[in-house]
């Protein structure tokens, strides 16, 4: 509800900019932008999301094991079949995406091979289970929201640095914006998402103990949340993707994002959240 709002409201302020901005036909051009921004958020949310992190649709020939996990869990939760897509990133993470009626989950390459088949159970259930839930959508459009703002704020450095070709200044611009950039959506990330969101998931799980032992060895596999979640990490994680493409960057700076497995696997993370 949250992030609908601040949707709704940041609608609201554009549309009211533009009309008393803009007249004739730089209104009328600027209204058909408006039109489109607005049906790509309420029915493209997740294709955007999808595009961003450079996702790719699996096929059941390609995983087999996967797609069994994923059908055997959303019969279980009675909810729709999701599609399946991995996504190449720094990150062992794994996403659902809702937008109306269409499911999506995406893991990382690394995670989607190292997973046994009871822990892709695992996975498959924590994310459908935010979709039984009516939480899924909450977190697409919040994550829409943001990484829009992130692939804005690098086509924006893209232009900046058509206009002055010096490699230099470009690991400049990459490293100032991803410097600025990070911390601020982190901050909306929290602030859309709601200080529960993630001890009403674990709490949600917790009813599931067979599950929720499953998705802890899941976390075993994993790296410590404070070995790239700590601000050295981070920033030496942000170093390195400077010299990466643009695409790259915005898919570290998704995967930057709180995730809950980075509380479900931390006390310590756990207990800051509550």
């Amino acid at each position: 509800m949250r992030v609908t709002l601040f949707l709704l409201f940041s609608f609201l302020i554009l549309g009211l900019f533009l009309v008393i901005t803009f007249s004739a036909a730089s209104l009328a051009i600027l209204g058909l932008v408006y039109v489109i921004m607005v049906v790509i958020t309420v029915g493209y949310s997740d294709t955007v999301l999808l595009y961003l992190l450079g996702a790719r649709e699996l096929r059941s020939s390609d995983e087999r094991i996967f797609f069994e996990a994923a059908s055997q869990e959303a019969y279980k939760l009675a909810v729709s079949m999701p599609r399946l897509y991995f996504y190449n990133g720094s990150l062992e993470r794994a996403f659902i995406f809702q937008t109306r009626s269409a499911l999506s989950i995406v893991l990382n390459k690394r995670l989607l091979e190292k997973s046994s088949p009871d822990e892709l159970h695992a996975i498959c259930f924590e994310l459908l289970l935010q979709v039984k839930k009516k939480m899924a959508s909450k977190r697409t459009k919040s994550m829409f929201l943001l990484g829009s703002i992130s692939w804005f704020v690098h086509a924006i450095g893209s232009l900046i640095i058509r206009l002055i070709p010096n490699k230099e200044f470009h690991k400049v611009i990459d490293w100032v914006s991803n410097f600025l950039l990070h911390p601020f959506l982190d901050f909306m990330f929290r602030i859309l998402m709601g200080r529960g969101y993630y001890k009403k998931l674990g709490n949600l799980l917790s009813q599931f103990p067979k599950e929720r032992e499953l998705l802890d060895r899941v976390g075993l596999k994993l790296r410590r949340p404070d070995s790239y979640y700590s601000l050295p990490s981070r920033k030496l994680l942000e170093l390195a993707a400077i010299y990466k493409s643009r695409h790259y960057q915005n898919i570290i700076s998704l995967e930057f994002l709180p995730h809950e497995w980075d509380y479900f696997f931390n006390t310590e993370e756990l207990k800051r959240a509550e």
